[in-house]
C-alpha cells in the first residue's frame, strides 16, 4: 500500500478532536502531524516515573505525618472542609463496593486523587494542617521553602500536568515544559531524597525532549514505505 494509505489509516485511529492541536502546529501535513503526536506520547511516558514518585510521596508523605501529630490514623475524620470530605466519602464507597475488607485507613489514602491531597494545601486548612506539619512533610526544602500559598501554586502546577499526561493530552508543545520536569524533580527532592536518587534511575524525560520529533519521523517513514497491510 501506498504511504498515504498508511497515515490515512494511522489518521482514522485518532479521533478529529485529538488531532487538532497537532494538525495546527504541523506545517508540513500528516507525516509531521503524526510523527509529532509520537513524540508527544514519548514524552507523557518519560515523564511517568517522575509524576509517579511525587504523587506517592507527597501523599505518602502527608498521611505518615498527619497520622502521627494527630495520633490516629483517620486523622482526616472531622477535619476536613466540604469538597474534601465528599471526595473522601466517595472514596470510602467505591472501597466498600469493590472489597469485602473493612474500609482502612491505607485504602483510603490510595483510593484518593491526587486532587485531593493537592487541596489540603489550601488557605481553608491553614489552621488545621499548617503551618506546623510544613517542614516534617517536607523536611528538605528550606524554611523559606516551606510556605503553605507558594506550595499550593507549585504543587496544583504539577497536578495540572499530571492530568494533561494522563488524559492524553498535548505537551510537546508546553515552552516550560523542561521547567515543569524540573520543578516535579525539585519537589520530590524536599520530601525524599531516595525516591528522587530511585526516579533519576529511570528518568529519560531530558533525552526524549530534546530528540524532537524527527527521530519519529523518520521512524514512521520506514514504516509508510514498508506497509502492507
Amino acid at each position: 500500500m501506498t504511504q498515504g494509505s498508511f497515515h490515512s489509516r494511522l489518521s482514522n485511529s485518532i479521533s478529529n478532536d485529538l488531532q487538532g492541536p497537532y494538525r495546527r502546529f504541523s506545517a508540513q501535513g500528516v507525516a509531521e502531524m503524526h510523527a509529532t503526536h509520537v513524540w508527544n506520547i514519548a514524552l507523557c511516558e518519560s515523564l511517568y516515573p517522575a509524576l509517579h514518585a511525587f504523587e506517592l510521596a507527597l501523599r505518602n508523605r502527608i498521611h505518615l505525618v498527619a497520622m502521627r501529630h494527630f495520633d490516629n490514623e483517620d486523622w482526616f475524620d472531622g477535619r476536613l472542609k466540604t469538597q474534601e470530605a465528599e471526595m473522601l466519602n466517595k472514596a470510602r464507597y467505591r472501597i466498600s463496593q469493590s472489597t469485602e475488607r473493612p474500609v482502612t485507613a491505607t485504602e483510603v489514602v490510595v483510593t484518593l486523587s491526587l486532587g485531593f491531597w493537592v487541596n489540603l494545601f489550601k488557605g481553608r486548612y491553614e489552621r488545621i494542617l499548617w503551618p506546623q506539619l510544613l517542614r516534617r512533610v517536607f523536611p528538605h526544602a528550606t524554611r523559606r521553602q516551606s510556605t503553605r500559598e507558594p506550595l499550593y501554586l507549585r504543587l496544583n502546577r504539577i497536578r495540572r500536568l499530571r492530568n494533561r499526561v494522563f488524559h492524553h493530552e498535548p505537551i510537546w508543545h508546553l515552552p516550560d515544559l523542561a521547567d515543569q520536569h524540573a520543578l516535579i524533580l525539585e519537589t520530590i527532592g524536599w520530601i525524599s531524597p531516595a525516591m528522587l536518587a530511585m526516579t533519576r534511575l529511570l528518568d529519560r524525560f531530558d533525552s526524549v525532549n530534546t530528540r524532537g520529533s524527527q527521530l519519529y519521523a523518520v521512524e514512521l517513514e520506514t514504516i509508510a514505505q514498508n506497509w502492507n497491510a
